[in-house]
């Protein structure tokens, strides 16, 4: 996918846990964008994003999306302090949108 879309001299794959990438990658990058597709009812979503709610690797607009299973909970958000923007539910699964709670929206 990365030679197919020309993105491979921008792109760094890491071949380890998710949870182990995420703290080696703290203080070297931040995101805008945070694509989840983890195994489905594994409860990794809240796991990760936990990590992320304590993280610098996200700002204040960073879209996290999450791919998940149509029944999978997500009404700890709020704890964590993210907000849910939408969901999309499809056949099968549902991409979930989440953001940062408290960020003013423009308008």
């Amino acid at each position: 996918n990365l030679k197919y879309t020309k993105l491979s001299e921008k792109a760094m794959t890491m071949t380890k846990d998710v949870l182990t990438a995420l703290y080696q990658l703290e203080g070297e990058k931040v995101f805008d964008f945070v694509f989840m597709d983890p195994p489905y009812d594994q409860d990794l979503e809240r796991q990760v994003l936990t990590y992320l709610s304590g993280s610098e690797l996200i700002y204040e607009d960073t879209v996290i999306i999450v791919e998940a299973s149509k029944h999978t909970d997500f009404s700890y958000l709020e704890d964590l302090g993210f907000a849910l923007i939408k969901e999309k539910e499809y056949k099968t699964n549902k991409h979930v949108f989440i953001e940062k709670a408290g960020k003013e929206m423009i308008c």
